[in-house]
């Protein structure tokens, strides 16, 4: 059996961490490449959702100032809008430093310069 580059479209399907669904369509599938930094039994994990199945609770939206990407931080990883300056939780922010951001921007670390 002869193997090669995958054709457009069929390499692996985004699926809903909780609910195991797979992208059906275009839209899904870019609601479902979100990443969400979650809470979990050993610390920070991520974790991709369908439209249905979304975490709740207080959310924040970390942006990259270069390229726009970023996750989504939920429930106490979101920051704390009563806080100045909307400050992350340190779990939070050890785990974007340990992933390689550069908080005093944001900037992740696909668009932080190399040394």
């Amino acid at each position: 059996m002869a193997t090669g580059p995958l054709a457009p479209g069929a390499g692996p399907s985004l699926c809903c961490d909780r609910c195991g669904q797979a992208a059906a369509d275009p839209l899904q599938q870019i609601l479902m490449s979100a990443v969400w930094l979650i809470s979990g039994p050993d610390g920070p994990t991520t974790a991709r959702y369908c439209r249905a199945c979304p975490p709740v609770g207080p959310i924040t939206d970390l942006t990259c100032l270069r390229c726009g990407d970023g996750p989504l931080l939920v429930g106490d990883l979101a920051a704390d809008p009563s806080e100045p300056d909307d400050v992350l939780p340190a779990a939070a922010r050890d785990w974007l430093a340990a992933a390689g951001w550069r908080l005093d921007g944001p900037v992740c670390p696909d668009c932080r310069p190399r040394r």
